[in-house]
């Protein structure tokens, strides 16, 4: 695995990492049925509240996001792509953008996974200190 694809039987599977409403418990999980629940993971960056979801950059020195990773086919991903208001043909209007994260697990494991990274100014949003935005839910 290089670029965050697995095969798995003839099938091309993705790892992907979710950090906010497509997690597990999360009102935009549903859109993940099908997906196989690889374990918890986390990136180098920073969270924001963006009104009913995070958005996340990436930034190496700024602190860990929290999240989870799942094994996904690639029309799952077009769904997601979506979902993320991500589209790869005009990459500069989408709101995220689909890239390769190094992502590391509770083992301290790295591997890389595809993710969706905010594609807009953060500024005037709130910044999500723990990194954690099921955590960050529970406590407001």
């Amino acid at each position: 695995m290089v670029d965050g694809r697995l095969n798995t039987r003839n099938t091309q599977l993705t790892l992907l990492f979710v950090y906010g409403t497509l997690r597990r418990g999360l009102r935009l999980h549903h859109h993940m049925q099908g997906a196989v629940y690889v374990g918890e993971a986390r990136t180098a960056g920073s969270l924001y509240d963006i009104g009913t979801y995070p958005g996340l950059l990436l930034s190496p020195s700024c602190g860990w996001v929290s999240g989870e990773l799942f094994k996904v086919d690639e029309k799952m991903i077009q769904s997601l792509d979506a979902v993320e208001e991500y589209n790869p043909e005009e990459p500069e209007r989408s709101e995220y953008l689909r890239e390769v994260v190094t992502v590391c697990t509770p083992t301290g494991a790295p591997m890389k996974a595809v993710t969706y990274i905010f594609n807009r100014d953060v500024r005037g949003f709130v910044f999500i200190n723990s990194g954690d935005y099921k955590l960050y839910l529970e406590r407001d």
